[in-house]
């Protein structure tokens, strides 16, 4: 299957870091904005590397 539990998960986590980090910087919380700016590119690059990794349609390429 294309798309699995665990890619949905990981794209959902990422939609909800980046609502969570504009609120946060509406509200004023800079510092935790900045920490999620980190941790936002993270989590699209670990969502990436599983995509790869276990996305059968690359295997036949």
């Amino acid at each position: 299957m294309l798309f699995d539990g665990a890619i949905l998960l990981a794209g959902g986590v990422t939609i909800i870091l980046a609502c969570l980090d504009k609120t946060l910087e509406a509200y004023g919380f800079h510092a935790l904005g900045n920490v999620l700016k980190i941790a936002l590119p993270l989590a699209g690059l670990v969502a990436g590397i599983y995509f790869i990794e276990t996305n059968p349609i690359l295997g036949w390429l």
